[in-house]
């Protein structure tokens, strides 16, 4: 966003009095936000974002009684006309009707004011640096910028000029001058929060996110109350990776102005991704902590409670997740994978006529839901429904065709109701897609055994205790189909078969 410092008004006294203060130096009364001079009408800084035109406000400031919102500018525009009838080379008179022109949009008529200052005044700085101000709301940006440079071979250091340079380039579109502009600004006038803010948001659009966020920072010190400027600042720390001086600096924000529901969104969601992140490590309890103050921030937070209950479900406190997940379905009827994750609560405590409902619900709202079908077809086969489970986990394998688990899970349904080329088929599938599952090669090795493939299952067996020594059972397994063998051989030779 550019700020543009305003434009100085000189003030003579209006009425009834004729006769006109001798001008001042200016001073800063505001480091870093006002520059105007003493007894004078102001007018105040002015704003607008990066390429937007901006707007101004006003005050007047009168040394006498008299309330200057009562006398209407074209009041004061005649009164100043007549004093330059009388006297045409009045510089203030000149400058003062200059302003009240280009406060009333008259920005033609203004520029010619301030040009006949300049004529009067060659090494009046600040004349052209209201010109300057005049040029840059008009988008004359070059006229801007040599109007400003003309301000500074007359005052040097004046940090306003610099600033407002750096404005004009930014409307241009010519970031490294902006930047080397504002620079100049806060070298002159550290405390310029306005040209640390500008510089933040020309190092976003360059990319350098380094650079933006110092920006941000000094700026932010400077204004400490600016929520704007606070959320920008958290929003780079964000898109940075900085996720806790992401979720302090929202937290500043809302001590300023509580009521923020855009923060309070974004801190929601930081403290659940937070939380997420300290699941994944295995924090379970830093997990429900983070969740716990997402929903402080975002009390509707669906997604954020169905977190919460898997974190639940991950200590053992299933009837706490079970709670949990019923109060993400009441923001989010609709919500599929909380009926989901509710049916794998109801599955851990054995309650399955109530995960089986909470399934197919989350099936007639996706029919394609792999994971539902999966837990249907586990808690199928724990009831035995051997039929019912195989037609799930073929649910699953229409959605996911490379399902390791639904490979696995049904192979071994067909294996233990006698449909061995079945379960061959699919073991052989997951030993294919990945070679070093031994569990898959023990469960061909028992299929061949089946199949009375002894060969077969002597060297699946060998292949899992090659990548599972540990697997004891398999020793047992591999032991009694050498035996196999050995019989198998012994009556070959007796029948008169050579022996394979």
């Amino acid at each position: 966003m550019c700020r543009y410092f305003g434009t100085h008004l000189r003030c003579n006294q209006i009425c009834p009095v004729t006769s006109f203060r001798n001008r001042e130096k200016r001073k800063i009364l505001f480091p870093g936000k006002l520059f105007l001079r003493e007894n004078a009408v102001k007018i105040g800084n002015y704003f607008g974002m990066v390429g937007i035109s901006v707007f101004l406000s006003f005050q007047m400031i009168f040394s006498s009684p008299i309330d200057p919102t009562d006398i209407p500018d074209k009041e004061i525009m005649k009164k100043y006309q007549k004093i330059l009838l009388q006297e045409p080379s009045n510089l203030n008179a000149h400058f003062n009707l200059g302003i009240l022109l280009y406060r009333n949009a008259h920005y033609n008529e203004a520029i010619r004011e301030f040009n006949k200052v300049i004529e009067i005044n060659p090494n009046d700085a600040e004349a052209y640096y209201n010109l300057g101000n005049i040029y840059n709301k008009t988008s004359q940006y070059d006229n801007a910028v040599n109007a400003y440079k003309k301000a500074l071979a007359i005052q040097p250091r004046d940090a306003a000029v610099f600033h407002n340079i750096g404005n004009a380039f930014t409307n241009k579109g010519m970031i490294d001058d902006a930047i080397t502009y504002y620079q100049m600004a806060v070298e002159i006038d550290p405390g310029l929060a306005e040209s640390h803010k500008n510089m933040a948001y020309l190092y976003k659009k360059k990319g350098d996110v380094s650079k933006s966020i110092s920006s941000f920072e000094k700026a932010a010190t400077l204004n400490p109350k600016d929520t704007g400027l606070l959320f920008d600042l958290a929003s780079a720390y964000e898109s940075n990776g900085s996720q806790d001086n992401a979720i302090l600096t929202y937290k500043k924000l809302l001590s300023a102005d509580p009521s923020h529901k855009e923060t309070k969104n974004r801190l929601a969601l930081l403290y659940n991704n937070k939380g997420v992140s300290c699941a994944l490590q295995g924090k379970k309890d830093d997990a429900i902590a983070a969740y716990k103050e997402a929903l402080q921030n975002k009390e509707d937070f669906s997604e954020v409670y169905n977190n919460l209950g898997a974190a639940y479900v991950d200590k053992g406190m299933i009837d706490d997740a079970i709670v949990t997940y019923k109060k993400a379905l009441t923001i989010s009827p609709n919500f599929g994978e909380v009926y989901n994750n509710l049916g794998v609560a109801y599955t851990k405590k054995k309650a399955y006529d109530d995960a089986v409902s909470a399934f197919k619900k989350a099936l007639s709202l996706n029919r394609n839901h792999a994971g539902a079908h999966f837990n249907l077809g586990v808690i199928y086969s724990e009831k035995g429904m051997a039929e019912e489970a195989i037609n799930e986990y073929g649910e699953v394998l229409k959605v996911i065709p490379d399902d390791l688990s639904s490979l696995y899970n049904r192979g071994v349904l067909y294996l233990e109701n006698g449909k061995l080329d079945d379960a061959a088929s699919d073991i052989k599938k997951i030993v294919a897609r990945n070679p070093r599952l031994a569990t898959a090669h023990d469960k061909l090795g028992d299929i061949y055994q089946k199949q009375g493939h002894i060969d077969e299952a002597i060297a699946e067996y060998k292949k899992a205790l090659e990548i599972s020594p540990e697997m004891k059972d398999i020793f047992h397994k591999l032991e009694g189909a050498h035996r196999k063998k050995e019989q198998q051989t012994k009556s070959q030779m007796k029948t008169g078969e050579k022996p394979q």
